[in-house]
């Protein structure tokens, strides 16, 4: 079988390349890849901005169904629609992996930085990683179930969001739309999305699709203002940032209300960032980190993804073949999700 291999630095370690097929441990399943998507930790790599162990396998986010299940697995079987959590090697003894925060552990290896992951054909893992795709959802639909499941971390797990709260989701790429339409589905009050011009062509059109409250281009709208008129001078309730932008970071304090919340999910283009401390202290912000997701954060995922459609944000199928024309896509802002489809 083939799969897109990241084997040095530079655009010119990418290829693809003849990997064996796996064979599934008497743990484990063989999950036939139907579907995976290129994530913006991905263009990161792309762009030797995210770490990796070469040689390796690309892919975080795929789904399929069981081709093969090893001797000890008894509650799945071969045809069984699938995604998987994105790690096999937690040790599940430590107090992080027996408090569900696996993405902690020492031991943990990231599937598709550090393992092998999905832009192949066939992928091994462990049983007990696997959640169940409803009927309802498509595999190409299914590859999303890792970035709703980073929002369902953030915003249901970590409790960030209250009934009818005024929310304000800071950049619209994917992960920031899958925030603004998870806060909307748990009951959030307004849902403020922005973005740029740059984002008009296809992210902006998108957002509208999907009835937020408000879809805001900074460019053309004194986000400041906009927020003050609408909330009577106080701020948002929550500020949740997906953009990484050093200036939009700069900005959360004085657009989000005393002693509210903001939810930091945006990765920086630099490992240091101007922040206005002292303000945050003044107006007793409370800020989460949050990183990554949880099984029970796939699932709460999964059921959301039953009720809302989020076939609109897939905006390019293609052979896995053209990876590259994908990332060029993504970084033109000519895409939203580009989906692969392997072999």
């Amino acid at each position: 079988m083939r799969g897109v291999v990241k084997f040095k630095d530079g655009q010119d370690g990418w290829e693809i390349r003849d990997i064996p097929r796996p064979d599934p441990m008497d743990h484990e399943v063989e999950i036939k890849i139907k579907a995976a998507g290129i994530c913006g930790s991905e263009v990161h790599l792309y762009h030797d901005n995210h770490f990796y162990t070469p040689p390796v396998v690309v892919g975080h986010e795929f789904a399929g169904e069981i081709s093969r299940v090893g001797k000890n697995v008894t509650n799945w079987k071969v045809g069984d629609r699938v995604v998987t959590e994105n790690h096999k090697s937690a040790c599940m003894a430590c107090a992080y992996c027996k408090s569900g925060a696996l993405i902690f552990c020492k031991e943990r290896k990231a599937v598709g930085y550090v393992l092998n992951g999905g832009w192949t054909s066939y992928f091994c893992t462990p049983a007990r990683l696997l959640i169940p795709i409803p009927d309802s959802v498509s595999f190409e639909v299914a590859t999303m179930t890792e970035p709703v499941a980073v929002a369902t971390m953030a915003l249901i797990e970590k409790q960030t969001i209250g009934q009818g709260d005024v929310v304000l989701v800071q950049g619209c790429g994917t992960i920031g739309l899958v925030h603004a339409i998870v806060a909307q589905s748990i009951g959030a009050g307004t849902v403020i999305i922005t973005g740029t011009e740059a984002d008009e062509a296809v992210r902006l059109p998108i957002a509208r699709k999907f009835g937020f409250d408000h879809v805001i281009n900074i460019n053309k709208t004194n986000l400041k203002e906009f927020v003050m008129d609408l909330t009577d001078g106080k701020g948002v309730d929550v500020f949740v940032d997906c953009s990484g932008s050093p200036e939009g970071l700069y900005s959360t304090i004085e657009l989000t209300r005393r002693a509210g919340k903001i939810v930091a999910i945006g990765e920086p283009p630099k490992p240091d960032i101007e922040f206005p401390w002292l303000a945050a202290i003044f107006r007793a912000c409370t800020i989460y980190f949050s990183l990554g997701s949880s099984y029970a954060g796939w699932k709460h995922a999964l059921r959301i993804m039953e009720k809302v459609n989020l076939s609109p944000l897939i905006t390019h199928v293609m052979p896995i073949d053209d990876y590259r024309k994908g990332f060029q896509l993504l970084d033109d802002k000519e895409a939203l999700k580009v989906i692969l489809l392997p072999d």
